[in-house]
């Protein structure tokens, strides 16, 4: 039988180790990420291109909210 050991890449490490980091910090919640990278963005100056799924997901995602969370959502 054949037995080599797995091949690690210290850059994929990195790159699990910070998505690892990044869902704890946001709690494992995507769309919280996702709103802070975009205000990240945002405030570095980059330029956000809006998609008509992107739009759709928002209306289900505020639908699914009570009025009050909806209204306190960042867009």
């Amino acid at each position: 039988m054949n037995t080599t050991q797995p091949w690690h890449d210290p850059i994929v490490d990195e790159i699990h180790a910070t998505r690892e980091r990044l869902a704890e910090l946001y709690h494992n919640n995507l769309l919280a990420y996702s709103q802070a990278a975009e205000s990240h963005c945002r405030a570095l100056g980059f330029r956000i291109v809006g998609s008509p799924r992107r739009q759709l997901v928002q209306e289900t995602l505020n639908s699914q909210r009570s009025p009050d969370e909806a209204e306190h959502t960042p867009r």
